[in-house]
């Protein structure tokens, strides 16, 4: 039932969005929408999934909702090649879902290994496909990492809270 109900809101959404479109209220690319639909649908599908327990629904809401997320983006910034965005996007996408599945039941080690291994590898995709190389990828990283460090340091204090908060529960 829960499920029927979130595609209906979705339903409600997406129809609100097209009669707006239609009367010239907003303008949105079709991308653009589909990014919402899924935003919208990836991140009901996780938050239920994330309650009632469902690692599957909730890896799979976490992938559409950031496939979603990536829809927006790319709809909104200009790329030179979105085409090489599909790689790296794909292996950040499974990293980060696997990520989730681990936060949600910490005992299992091997979702955050994998994770771990997903994020190293689209880090060493996303350098090696960079037009400014490898020492350039490295450089604007430390570089917006100097800019955003406070987001990195609460980023890292959430996932110790998490992490802390996951284990007293499961003892």
């Amino acid at each position: 039932m829960q499920r029927n109900l979130i595609i209906i809101y979705l339903l409600i959404f997406l129809s609100v969005i097209i009669l707006l479109k239609m009367f010239g209220v907003i303008w949105i690319a079709n991308n653009e929408l589909l990014g919402y639909a899924l935003i919208v649908y990836g991140l009901s599908l996780f938050y239920s999934s994330f309650i009632h327990g469902k690692k599957i629904f909730l890896f799979i809401g976490s992938i559409l909702f950031l496939i979603g997320l990536l829809l927006f983006v790319t709809e909104n910034f200009e790329f030179e090649n979105t085409g090489l965005l599909v790689l790296p996007s794909s292996i950040f996408i499974l990293s980060i879902s696997s990520f989730m599945v681990y936060l949600s039941d910490t005992k299992q080690k091997l979702m955050g290994y994998l994770s771990a291994i997903l994020l190293a590898a689209g880090i060493g995709v996303t350098a090696l496909i960079s037009t400014q190389g490898i020492p350039g990828f490295f450089g604007n990283v430390v570089a917006v990492a100097g800019k955003y460090w406070t987001i990195i340091v609460i980023l890292i204090i959430v996932i110790i809270l998490v992490s802390k908060e996951s284990k007293e529960k499961n003892e």
